[in-house]
């Protein structure tokens, strides 16, 4: 791998970042074996590769093992005769959690145990019916998108590491402690540092298998601690809502969350984890770690919509209070006052459309990502939302989440002038909105620094 075309050599890239291989075993109709609609295929495969430095005809030895998958099959009734074929399910059989070779090849036997057959039928290959053809598709990122990915998460990096740390500079000189809402953007802030800082570029010169599994848990990380900001976030500014400043008020809300993070934990480590000493393992290979697959993956949808639901029901509450505050604390203002704290809440709605549409991009997008892997394992990967036309809505969607943190690390830093007395943050909010709210609603805190 790969097979020239026209007559042209073509090889793999470190570019490519990764490297998914899937089989198609066609299998032509006999009379002498019938085999049942699913049954044992064992492979003995040795895998090797070359690099440029290599001649044609050398290679070196990468990994050499046995496995077994389970392979469903079926054919109409009317084709049960030689020259049909049967329709068989797509077999997974190795991923590269990295590609700095340019060259592979594949030596695959399938062995069979005359003695263990007479004693079961059901064992490996016992059933093994006539195999006309064995096809790879091997699928691989595609190295333009790695460049721009590689690119942008250069040039933001620098930016939310200066921004975090402007923050916490910030909030670290006033003389109170951290409130909630303060913790929960440095928080934000952190995780984003941690995605966008671009460890793939050490991976262009050194061959990095664990990146898969970085990638994933780096990523499930900033979606954790994301959706639990948004939460937090609509929480701390029901102004009438008894739980504020206490992330365990919030744990019931924060439900959803832990658990699809926690599913999709629990996948990486089984699939990327022992991928890292075996490439050819997979949970996709039986049908019990198919169906448990496929459980985690229902399991991260169903909390993840849940989760979408719940929080533009939080968003609404918070739209309707602000709403009622205006209307009645408004004539108690006078002019100049009263065109600042417009210019506020102006500003905070803007913010709060800001946040469902970032909400309503990143959920699509996490679903895509994890239905899209479920494709990869399924009879048609080409099908798969992630080797489709979709790098666009990636890349705009992690853009908009470096947006999103920058305005949010922007807007809710504490002013400078109040670093020696906090004190004065409560008298300016007294005469701004004086029935507001406390200094633990993110609203009040919103209003108290905008008015800087």
């Amino acid at each position: 791998m790969p097979h020239p075309r026209s007559g042209l050599e073509l090889e793999y890239s470190p570019w490519f970042q990764f490297l998914l291989g899937m089989m198609d075993v066609e299998i032509e109709y006999t009379d002498k074996v019938t085999p049942e609609s699913q049954f044992l295929i064992e492979f003995e495969i040795r895998m090797g590769y070359r690099t440029k430095a290599d001649s044609p005809y050398s290679w070196n030895e990468f990994i050499t093992t046995t496995i077994q998958r389970s392979l469903e099959c079926s054919i109409d009734s009317d084709k049960r005769k030689p020259g049909y074929f049967y329709n068989c399910s797509t077999i997974d059989l190795f991923e590269l959690g990295a590609n700095n070779y340019p060259f592979y090849l594949l030596n695959i036997r399938l062995p069979i145990n005359r003695t263990l057959c007479k004693q079961d039928m059901k064992g490996p290959n016992c059933q093994l019916p006539l195999i006309n053809d064995l096809r790879v598709i091997a699928i691989h990122q595609n190295g333009g998108f790695t460049a721009i990915w590689l690119w942008m998460k250069t040039l933001l990096c620098p930016l939310v590491v200066l921004a975090t740390l402007w923050y916490y500079k910030r909030v670290a000189a006033l003389n109170k402690p951290m409130v909630l809402i303060e913790k929960a953007i440095l928080a934000l802030g952190i995780s984003l540092c941690v995605l966008d800082f671009p460890i793939e570029w050490i991976s262009l010169w050194f061959r990095l298998p664990f990146m898969l599994l970085i990638s994933d848990l780096r990523q499930g990380l900033f979606y954790t601690v994301l959706f639990s900001f948004w939460l937090i976030f609509a929480g701390e500014n029901l102004i009438t809502d008894s739980t504020r400043s206490n992330f365990g008020d919030y744990w019931r809300n924060l439900a959803s969350i832990f658990t699809a993070s926690g599913s999709l934990l629990i996948y990486d480590l089984a699939e990327r984890g022992m991928q890292l000493s075996n490439p050819f393992y997979s949970i996709w290979s039986s049908k019990n770690g198919s169906n448990l697959a496929y459980t985690v993956l229902y399991l991260a949808f169903a909390s993840i919509l849940a989760y979408l639901g719940f929080l533009i029901f939080k968003i609404y509450k918070v739209w309707q209070i602000m709403k009622q505050r205006r209307m009645t604390q408004f004539y108690q203002m006078n002019e100049s006052r009263r065109i600042k704290t417009e210019a506020i809440i102006y500003r905070f709605k803007f913010l709060m459309i800001f946040t469902i549409v970032c909400a309503i991009s990143t959920i699509a997008s996490y679903i895509m990502k994890q239905w899209g892997e479920g494709q990869l394992h399924s009879d048609e990967p080409d099908e798969s939302f992630l080797t489709q036309s979709t790098s666009t809505f990636f890349t705009g969607t992690f853009g908009m989440w470096n947006i999103y943190v920058l305005l949010l690390l922007s807007m809710y830093a504490p002013s400078h002038k109040y670093y020696a007395n906090a004190q004065v943050l409560e008298e300016e909010d007294e005469d701004l909105m004086p029935s507001i709210g406390t200094e633990s609603s993110s609203m009040v805190t919103f209003v108290k620094h905008s008015t800087d």
